[in-house]
Formats: structure tokens, sequence, C-alpha cells
């Protein structure tokens, strides 16, 4: 009866029209053309980590902002861009305008050419898919917004969790391809930041050759070594789900697989949160869908929701919503259920927040860990802080 009542109340809502002075518009750029459609899936097409659109999410938060937005005669506006590759770019996305947030949902190859096309336009552009630290440092822009963490920041937790439990000896365990390359780099670096010891970085390839089968044995390439635990690096998690119970010595395993950093998930029983996964259940029928949101999902609703939890009469201008005030206002905050609002950096426009340690059905801890002590804020004990920061974006 809960769940029928929360969809009948969804349904009068679309329906529903009045007449409004302001509206917000949300626009999800993506590219269908473009995803790999067997991104998630194993190699005998086993799913091993979901990726999905994110309209569902900002649906969620719309929903839940309505109140807010209603009480100050503002509609609400939901567009999605798919983008065509063999188009020009620029002519696709003239029509966006500074009253519209731009959640940025597209493929690898495609997001820097599309942060390139948005800039200098007075827009905001959310970020809720793409963890690369690069982004967030060399190559940072000043109208995009992280909501997101950085793989930097996924690291630092985990870092921190092992060197609480004491498992300070590390076996790093990675693929060959070049993102599991671009994030060993920013595992190392976080274990190297906390006193963890790396005892050795192993490759396996991806290759089903049956000559290569006994190299890629976790029995083997675990073998000859003395840790604490096993690092995980497997951006498809897929040679990665064999790790577990198979190591040489009896270890945990974490990283990509086992013990991982999470932005979200539906097992947190803390702060409120088993009432915003059982509202995004609800709305999206539940069944397959109870994994819960996903990481990128749960960025575009801290995209939106940012700005409801934000909103003052004073980021109102002749009807029209300043988005650029409300994400940079100081004093923005945004509750994500995580025991701790989220606030954005102001050197590099990452969203801060805490990283859940999940195992598949728990978390079983959220970072930072205790005594992880920072002079400002504790959260940014995760992730690049100011002083090691090549982006100063507004200091």
């Amino acid at each position: 009866m809960k769940r029928l009542t929360f969809a009948l109340f969804y349904v009068l809502w679309m329906l529903s029209s009045p007449a409004h002075a302001t509206t917000f518009e949300v626009v999800i750029i993506q590219s269908t053309a473009l995803e790999d459609q067997s991104e998630g899936l194993s190699f005998a097409g086993i799913p091993t980590h979901p990726r999905r659109p994110v309209r569902r999410a900002a649906e969620l938060a719309l929903l839940e902002s309505k109140p807010t937005f209603s009480a100050q005669d503002i509609s609400t506006q939901l567009s999605i861009l798919d983008i065509d590759p063999t188009t020009p770019l620029d002519s696709q996305l003239i029509d966006l305008s500074p009253q519209q947030l731009i959640i940025l949902d597209v493929p690898t190859s495609m997001i820097a050419s599309i942060i390139s096309a948005l800039a200098n336009r007075n827009l905001i552009v959310a970020n809720v898919r793409h963890t690369d630290t690069e982004l967030r440092d060399n190559n940072c822009q000043p109208h995009v917004f992280h909501t997101i963490p950085s793989d930097r920041m996924y690291f630092d937790a985990l870092s921190q969790f092992l060197i609480y439990r004491g498992w300070r000896k590390v076996l790093v365990v990675r693929g060959p391809k070049a993102i599991d390359l671009r994030r060993t780099e920013a595992l190392l670096t976080s274990l190297e930041k906390f006193g963890a010891s790396v005892v050795d970085v192993r490759e396996f390839t991806l290759s089903h050759h049956p000559d290569d089968r006994d190299q890629n044995m976790p029995e083997f390439l675990t073998g000859g070594a003395s840790y604490d635990v096993v690092a995980v690096i497997d951006s498809d998690r897929d040679y990665g789900r064999y790790i577990q119970y198979s190591t040489r010595q009896a270890r945990p395993v974490v990283g990509d697989v086992g013990l991982t950093p999470r932005a979200w998930h539906p097992a947190l029983e803390r702060y409120g949160a088993p009432q915003l996964n059982q509202r995004y259940t609800d709305l999206v029928g539940g069944h397959s869908e109870m994994l819960g949101m996903t990481d990128a999902e749960f960025a575009t609703w801290a995209a939106i929701k940012f700005v409801t939890n934000t909103l003052h009469r004073r980021h109102l201008n002749s009807n029209v919503i300043d988005l650029n005030a409300i994400f940079r206002d100081p004093e923005g905050r945004v509750d994500l259920y995580k025991g701790t609002r989220g606030s954005f950096r102001l050197w590099n426009q990452q969203l801060r927040q805490p990283i859940l340690l999940a195992a598949e059905s728990a978390v079983i801890a959220v970072a930072p860990m205790p005594k992880f002590l920072h002079p400002a804020h504790y959260v940014d004990t995760l992730g690049i802080d100011a002083p090691e920061s090549d982006c100063k974006l507004q200091q």
C-alpha cells in the first residue's frame, strides 16, 4: 500500500502543471550512441557492476524537492539531451542556458570535448560519473562541479580503513587497461600518504588463451609474498571476482571487489539512509533495482538536492534562479544521509562527503576513520587537499 501511495503521488505530481513564475530545469547530457552496451558485464555476460542512466535519480530528487520549490512558486522540469556523435557538438549544445543545471553523464571519450564546448557560457555543469583525479586537478574547469568522489577520495578512504585495522602490508593486483594503471597510481599514492607498505604490484591479463591460465591463477598471482591484505584494481570487475577465497594466504580482499569504497550503498542503515533507499525503490518499482542507487545516480541526486537545500531568496533575481550563486555560495550545503552535510571544496569544486566501505550486503565502516584529523574539515582527509592541489579556482 505504501508503494502504491508513493507511486500515485508521483503520477499526480507529474500530471499537475500549475502556473509558476520561475522554472528550475535540469538537463541530463548523455550519449547512448557511444555507450558500451557490454559495460558492467563479464566476459561471459554475467552482470558485475551496474551502469544505469541517472534519470531516475534526478526524478527522485525533483520529487523530494517539490514542497520546497512550490513554497517559492518555482516549477521544475527535467530534460534529456542525447548527443549524436555524428552531428557537430556545438550545434547540439547551443540552446543550453545558465538557468539550467547541466548533469554531465557521457562516456569517457566525450567528456573533455563537452566540458570544453560548455566553457565561457556562465553554465553550471555537474560531473556525476567520472572519478579521474585530473578533472579536479590539472584539468579542472571553473564551470564544472564534481558530485561523484574522485579516485583519490575513494582510495584515501580505503587506505584509512586498512591503517585503522592494522593491515599495513598490501599486495596490489591490477588489470592491464589504461584506466587500471591510472587508478593503481591513485591507490599507491593513497597508501603511501597514510603509511601503508606496498609489498608488490602484480598484473593479471585479460586473455582467455589457455597459455595464460596458469599465470592468471589467483593462487599463483598472490604467492611468494607476505601481506596483510590484497588490494584489487579491476575496473571491469571481471577477473577480480575470482581472487576472493583463492589467495595463497588466507587474507581479506579489498578495492574493486570484496570490501569496496562507495559513495552510496543500499545497505547503509544509519542517518536516515533507509528512508532514501525506500523512496528510490518505490519510484523505480523495486525488483531488479533493489540494488539501490549507483554512485553516479547518487551523485545526480546530490547535485539537484544541493540546489534544493541551498536555495535562498538572495539566489532569485527577477524570477530567475542564479545557479552560479548557489554553487559558489560558501554556506551551500546538502544533506547526504551519511552523517554530515556535503559542501564544495573551494579549490577544486569537489563535493566533500564521507565514503562508505561496503561489502556486498553491509556497510562495514564510514570514512574518514577515527583519529584521522584535519585542521579545517575532517572530511578533507579524503582526496586532494588545498595545499597539494594544482587547481585554485575560488581561493
